[in-house]
């Protein structure tokens, strides 16, 4: 067994794709209201419309709250300033402005369209 996929659901489909962009991800659409995009490890992520989830489960609903965090690894601690920089200079809404973790990380977080938490990460010793 394998894990294969993480599916996010998305209440603004475009909104999200160009989000998820600010991360590297390119999304290709598979069908209407389902995008994915392959990492190098082979993992995909696949970004949902409610819409979509809603005609496949007519029961389903969207989470009042997520339980579940994202965690970007990025390749050194100025990255991880001038993403969440960049990401809330484009409107989007921040949860915890870059800080230093006591774990030896320099941490930030912010919130995606459909309010997930995703998580900016960089080793210290980068």
């Amino acid at each position: 067994m394998s894990l294969d996929a993480i599916g996010i659901a998305a209440k603004n489909i475009e909104d999200s794709l160009k989000f998820y962009g600010f991360f590297g991800l390119d999304f290709k659409m598979i069908g209407e209201g389902h995008h994915e995009s392959v990492l190098p490890s082979g993992m995909r992520i696949m970004i949902d419309s409610f819409e979509l989830l809603s005609k496949i489960d007519p029961n389903w609903t969207p989470a009042t709250i997520s339980n579940i965090t994202l965690c970007f690894k990025q390749s050194d601690v100025k990255r991880v300033d001038k993403l969440y920089s960049d990401i809330i200079s484009a409107g989007y809404k921040g949860h915890k402005e870059p800080w230093d973790a006591f774990w030896g990380q320099r941490y930030a977080s912010v919130k995606d369209p459909s309010g997930n938490q995703i998580d900016i990460f960089a080793d210290v010793a980068n």
